[in-house]
């Protein structure tokens, strides 16, 4: 049973055009009670992102957000910063301790405490006062060709996030303090913020992240990718 959830989920986040209609029953390896609200755990050699062609630096959860809509009433906003949070405290205590898995009652307290953080407003993405942001694909470009883009001066009146479709927040911030990139103000936008559900919490094909979730609207967002390349993980507001 887990594998054959595993192989569902893989389907979800492919390239294919068809929209996978699955029931996510994880019971059958997760004893929990908050188990409904997760989809089924990626293997290893699965976890790849297509668009960015690298794998995965952690084994990211993915929440069945159509669930957690009915069950809290969280829109979606609530719902990524859920998960995302969820991912970082996750990795957090597997840098901590060498355990590499959760108790059941550990992770019911994981969830519940991130589900009590994130409907009492707190926030893992936060935005200084700015008019415009622009967003860039960290996997599009070479190393030497975004330390290029750092030292420009084009970030001057706008703030530039980095976004990645394989690094933990944890381990592209490693990347930005690795090349000395601090002083730049770099903001992250990374994996654990993608989804394959939609705002209205409709399962769809692929992980993305619809940036409107994000940004209020009165912020101009832009993206930037090299030359010729395309994403399509990220929804433009």
């Amino acid at each position: 049973m887990k594998y054959l959830n595993c192989l569902v989920l893989l389907a979800l986040i492919s390239c294919g055009s068809e929209i996978v209609k699955k029931n996510y029953d994880t019971s059958g390896y997760r004893t929990s009670g908050v188990e409904q609200f997760f989809l089924a755990e990626l293997p290893s050699w699965a976890n790849f992102s297509a668009a960015g062609g690298c794998f995965k630096t952690s084994s990211f959860h993915y929440l069945d957000f159509s669930k957690l809509k009915d069950a809290y009433q969280l829109n979606y906003p609530q719902m990524i910063e859920l998960q995302a949070q969820y991912n970082e405290r996750l990795e957090n205590y597997f840098r901590s301790t060498a355990v590499r898995f959760l108790k059941p009652v550990e992770e019911a307290s994981f969830f519940s405490n991130t589900l009590e953080q994130v409907r009492g407003g707190v926030k893992s993405f936060k935005l200084p006062q700015v008019n415009e942001v622009e967003v860039i694909w960290f996997e599009s470009f070479t190393s030497d060709e975004l330390k290029a883009l750092a030292k420009s001066e084009r970030f001057n009146e706008k703030l530039p996030i980095l976004f990645s479709s394989c690094h933990s927040k944890q381990s592209l911030n490693q990347w930005i303090m690795q090349e000395q990139l601090e002083e730049v103000g770099f903001q992250t936008i990374t994996a654990e913020w993608l989804s394959p559900f939609d705002s209205l919490a409709k399962l769809k094909a692929g992980l993305r992240l619809e940036l409107s979730g994000l940004f209020p609207k009165n912020i101009k967002v832009t993206l930037t990718t090299a030359k010729n390349k395309q994403t399509t993980e990220l929804i433009l507001p």
